[in-house]
């Protein structure tokens, strides 16, 4: 009798959570994804979105383009090695489209590879984009910039295997996740 209980007990305590899990996915779907490649573009509101530009390096790509910045410390207090640092620098070319008041709001941008996902460095960005006054742009009608968003990633981050394979990965950046969630691939 008690493992007839326990049965009908756990059949119920799991039929819920299923009926549960099933009813949040009915109300909340997942969202539908476009995902655009270089040279691509995808409209967002009385915005257009060009995808232009990817560089992949290592840390001396910082080391170029930012003398002196130095994206984090070693446990001796040095600057952590360039060679185990990856660098992607992702240009998107932003377009107004419409005359509205409407404002780009681009600080919820992320990257995104497998399981590992992480926004820019806002440091970075500024230092890469020093005509910019801010994330949430609000341009006129014809109006167009060219924004340098930096990915970076550090041999920490992930397992021996999977750095020695950090190349071979796909990469993107995300510019929103919902209701549609719309990203470009990063890479070849």
């Amino acid at each position: 009798m008690g493992k007839r209980i326990r049965f009908i007990f756990f059949a119920l305590f799991f039929g819920g959570i299923g009926c549960r899990i099933f009813q949040v996915n009915l109300w909340y779907p997942s969202p539908k994804v476009w995902t655009g490649e270089l040279q691509d573009s995808v409209q967002v509101g009385n915005y257009s979105i060009t995808f232009t530009d990817w560089q992949w390096a290592d840390g001396t790509l910082l080391q170029e383009l930012c003398p002196g910045y130095c994206m984090i410390l070693d446990e001796n207090g040095m600057e952590y090695p360039a060679e185990r640092e990856k660098v992607g620098l992702i240009t998107l070319k932003i377009r107004k489209r419409e005359e509205d008041e409407s404002i780009l709001n681009l600080t919820g941008i992320a990257f995104e590879s497998g399981a590992w996902g992480n926004q820019f460095d806002m440091e970075l960005m500024y230092l890469l984009n020093p005509q910019l006054e801010g994330l949430r742009l609000r341009m006129e009608k014809g109006d167009c910039r060219e924004i340098i968003f930096p990915m970076t990633m550090l041999d920490l981050q992930f397992a021996e295997k999977e750095w020695e394979r950090i190349d071979e990965r796909e990469l993107y950046i995300v510019l929103e996740y919902y209701p549609e969630k719309l990203q470009f691939r990063c890479g070849d």
